[in-house]
């Protein structure tokens, strides 16, 4: 029987080795699971050209629009359904894989800036009086 070779290693060593091959098997390369982009996320949608009328010109989010049309004409689609608009936000705002870049400085503040709107909208409904 032949003897199986191996290097004196610290444990400390060992520990890193074997949590950057752990680290490199649970990185998912994201990129390559995105969704084709088809002419409708690169452009505006009706919907969306819609939907920036009902909001108020100081918070519409032109950096958004210009820069990432796919992700305006996903808030058109959800803005009236609250918990599916409440998801967009968490998904957008909040970096839930630790490998995001994020968006420039002007798009998260535009973002925050819906949400903020949103938020206000939601407790002004919730403070209108039910009539029966």
């Amino acid at each position: 029987m032949d003897s199986i070779p191996f290097e004196k290693v610290s444990v400390s060593e060992a520990k890193a080795v074997l949590d950057e091959e752990l680290r490199a098997k649970q990185e998912k390369n994201w990129e390559h699971l995105r969704r084709l982009l088809g002419p409708a996320d690169l452009n505006l949608q009706e919907q969306t050209y819609n939907w920036l009328l009902t909001l108020p010109t100081e918070i519409w989010p032109l950096w958004l629009i210009k820069h990432f049309p796919r992700i305006a004409n996903r808030f058109a689609e959800v803005w009236g359904q609250r918990s599916a608009c409440e998801k967009l936000f968490v998904g957008l705002l909040l970096d839930q894989r630790g490998t995001r870049k994020g968006f420039p400085v002007e798009v998260s503040r535009e973002i925050m800036a819906l949400k903020l709107y949103f938020d206000e909208d939601a407790a002004s409904v919730a403070r209108q009086p039910t009539t029966w």
